[in-house]
């Protein structure tokens, strides 16, 4: 599946996974970005992150709460 066009939510979204090692949720990343991209909505959190995962881009780890990667290797 092609790679979308990295828009600047999602490129922040990317950043903010590649500067963690500890694997947030969602929720966890969208309170994080919320003060810095006020227009920043859960759902677009949600959406990009699934994109990317299906992209390859990041690694979605199974649990009870989908937490995520952006080491893919």
């Amino acid at each position: 599946m092609p790679a979308r066009k990295n828009s600047k939510k999602r490129q922040v979204i990317l950043e903010a996974l590649a500067a963690t090692t500890a694997h947030p949720t969602a929720q966890e990343l969208y309170q994080q970005l919320k003060p810095d991209y006020p227009d920043l909505s859960l759902g677009t959190v949600y959406r990009n992150l699934q994109q990317m995962a299906r992209e390859g881009r990041l690694v979605e780890l199974d649990g009870p709460v989908a937490r995520f990667d952006a080491v893919t290797h």
